[in-house]
């Protein structure tokens, strides 16, 4: 807030919870929290997994076979592989 919001916000006795939304705190805030990171380089990644271990949410899971946008829209499903 500027030092005009400040003054007005103190004159009429409203009181607005602080936030540090600058890039540092954010930072400072991912440090600190126990969170899965959501992007880091493969080296990165094997580091994380080191110290951590891996978590459940990137284990593989059986995942049924995509379907692209094109088949959804005229409502084919996948073909296997020729044999």
């Amino acid at each position: 807030m500027a030092i005009d919001h400040d003054r007005i916000a103190q004159l009429l006795g409203e009181e607005e919870a602080r936030s540090d939304t600058s890039l540092r705190a954010k930072s400072l805030r991912r440090a600190t929290t126990d969170s899965v990171p959501r992007t880091l380089t493969p080296y990165e990644w094997e580091q994380w997994y080191a110290q951590h271990g891996i978590p459940a949410s990137h284990t593989n899971k059986q995942h049924k076979p995509t379907v692209s946008w094109w088949r959804r829209l005229l409502g084919r499903k996948p073909q296997g592989p020729a044999t």
